[in-house]
């Protein structure tokens, strides 16, 4: 025990989720997301295997301007406090969409590959049973080395992935590489949030002078 108190940690190779509670979002998002959800609806006939519904791009809507920008912005501060060379680059928002989950729909584990840098979701309808967000460890090895876990209630190193119950408002933002899913919707109600994914590109520079 002496010896054990000697050890310093350090934690290094993190996989960091950012959260934030944005409510002065949920109407205008929300308005958007309705009449995007209701264009699929009419054309898509509900799947009762999964009973869900995704929207069409919301990229560049008037109404949403505000949120979009917000997001971009965001997700620029998130990547140059990792420690990433933003000088001359821009981040932006490269897919923007609603997704409505009804009871007992779920989403599998996966990732946000070409190009994507940063994934994220904001929350507009959760009920009480509703789908939580289950994020994933995304060290294989670590996983396949895992041992039985003291006390699943914690979130602790030896976690293989933890979960978080939304709320309308927040929103949570992670790195693309970070894998996400969630659980089914136990809830009468369907769970509804907007997902989105960031990209980064080269600031345009101003044209030549040419004399």
């Amino acid at each position: 025990m002496a010896e054990q108190s000697l050890l310093t940690p350090s934690a290094y190779f993190a996989s960091v989720i950012y959260t934030i509670d944005k409510p002065e979002f949920l109407d205008s998002v929300s308005e958007v997301a309705e009449a995007s959800l209701k264009l699929t609806k009419d054309a898509i006939p509900m799947n009762e295997t999964y009973p869900s519904v995704m929207s069409g791009s919301m990229i560049g809507h008037p109404t949403t301007k505000d949120f979009e920008q917000f997001i971009a912005e965001s997700a620029w501060t998130v990547l140059d406090s990792q420690g990433y060379n933003m000088d001359g680059l821009g981040a932006y928002v490269s897919e923007l969409w609603t997704q409505e989950h009804f009871k007992y729909s779920g989403m599998e584990q996966h990732v946000h590959p070409y190009g994507v840098v940063l994934s994220g979701f904001y929350f507009l309808n959760t009920p009480e049973e509703g789908s939580m967000i289950e994020l994933h460890d995304p060290r294989p090895g670590k996983v396949q080395a895992s041992l039985p876990i003291r006390d699943m209630s914690q979130v602790k190193d030896a976690n293989n992935s933890l979960y978080i119950k939304p709320q309308p408002g927040m929103m949570v933002i992670s790195n693309s590489w970070l894998p996400h899913s969630f659980t089914r919707n136990a809830s009468s109600d369907p769970v509804r949030f907007v997902h989105f994914n960031v990209s980064v590109k080269p600031m345009q520079l101003p044209e030549p002078i040419v004399v």
